[in-house]
């Protein structure tokens, strides 16, 4: 009698979605011209890359792209959760800009205040301010749309 009355306080599993809404393009470099972000189609999602409020971006712009060709390159996807908000230095994020254009960058301090850096070494980093915000933490890339890896931390030296 007890082992039912626990059983029923516990709530059915739920399974992440197994597909993302894709909302557009974010900037990777000079930030773009705004436009209205909608859904505009909704791509599958291998269930090891699957979480509650992921949503997916396409890269247009070269400032997180390596010195070797490596990293978040022009015209690759990249998935976001949109729930992963605790700002960690080292990880890269999405941002919404004041003027609603989106940036991915990786987040670090500049003279001892948080800042938007690049993994190009010819951008310079942008300090952060109440006005731009954290959409969410960027955890994987692709490059056709169907061939998922996490994304890397990389710390000060850029190693990893």
């Amino acid at each position: 009698m007890e082992v039912s009355l626990l059983q029923s306080y516990f709530l059915p599993k739920r399974y992440a979605p197994s597909k993302a809404p894709v909302l557009g393009l974010i900037s990777a470099g000079t930030p773009l011209d705004p436009s209205p972000f909608s859904v505009r189609r909704r791509m599958p999602i291998p269930p090891s890359f699957r979480r509650f409020g992921m949503f997916v971006l396409q890269v247009d712009g070269d400032s997180m792209t390596l010195a070797d060709g490596s990293g978040i390159t022009h015209g690759c996807f990249v998935l976001v959760d949109g729930k992963d908000l605790i700002t960690d230095q080292g990880h890269t994020f999405a941002f919404r800009l004041p003027d609603g254009t989106m940036v991915v960058k990786r987040l670090r301090l500049f003279q001892g205040r948080p800042a938007m850096y690049s993994d190009n070494a010819a951008y310079p980093p942008v300090q952060l301010d109440p006005s731009i915000r954290n959409c969410g933490r960027v955890y994987a890339v692709s490059r056709d749309g169907q061939h998922w890896e996490m994304t890397r931390y990389r710390g000060w030296g850029g190693n990893a």
